[in-house]
């Protein structure tokens, strides 16, 4: 018994030593649109958090229900851009036959950020 919780010990501090020597890694995901245009995502950005009102949360599921995964690559041209009340950039672009509005992050990738080495 004695060699099995030794064993299991070192292991322990094994994993915990090589996680912390681990470098942090972005995750990467494929995005998702709603449908509609600009005004769908600016909405929905508006009063996530704020109009839990039956028809809001009703309209909220139905476009998180009907969201449209958008394909790493795929070429698009955006049609119109607007500001969410919380400061986010949302953009429409026609994908397919489809109209189609996410984060601007989607199209533009993520916004850099200064480093923080002096």
């Amino acid at each position: 018994m004695n060699r099995n919780a030794t064993a299991g010990t070192a292991f322990a501090a094994i994993v915990l030593i090589a996680s912390a020597a681990a470098p942090a890694q972005p995750i990467l995901f494929s995005f998702t649109g709603l449908p509609g245009a600009v005004d769908t995502c600016k909405w929905f950005d508006d009063n996530l958090n704020s109009d839990r009102s039956i028809g809001s949360l009703s309209r909220q599921t139905d476009l998180l229900y009907n969201r449209i995964a958008l394909p790493a690559g795929a070429d698009v041209a955006v049609g119109s851009t607007a500001t969410s009340a919380a400061g986010d950039e949302l953009v429409d672009y026609k994908l397919g036959s489809k109209i189609v509005c996410s984060t601007a992050r989607a199209i533009y990738g993520p916004t850099p950020e200064p480093s923080t080495t002096p």
